[in-house]
């Protein structure tokens, strides 16, 4: 039985280390002005860098976007941030109650 059990087990845990199990980055899209950029954050370290036509470039405030074998790379410029207007509750009416019919006789 403790066989069985332990086959089951990876028999199980093949298909979920395969499709399930987390990747060494997660990946989503950053808007900056009208250009999209996939961002990629590592799970592990939480470092995240976006895709330039240079490369991966660390995402960073205050960090150094150049290297010594290529022509510093312009860093994008934050859209700027608007506030959210504030959620208020549309003004209704009262719902007229129906009226009753009146007997006939």
């Amino acid at each position: 039985m403790q066989r069985f059990v332990t086959i089951l087990i990876l028999v199980a845990a093949v298909p979920f280390a395969i499709y399930v199990w987390p990747t060494k980055y997660a990946y989503y899209q950053i808007k900056l002005g009208d250009s999209q950029f996939p961002v990629r954050i590592q799970r592990f370290t939480s470092d995240a860098e976006f895709l330039t036509q240079a490369g991966w470039r660390p995402l960073k405030p205050g960090t150094s976007q150049t290297d010594a074998s290529r022509p510093p790379v312009p860093s994008p410029s934050p859209s700027p941030i608007t506030p959210t207007p504030a959620v208020r509750r549309p003004a209704t009416s009262p719902t007229p109650r129906p009226t009753s019919p009146t007997p006939r006789q």
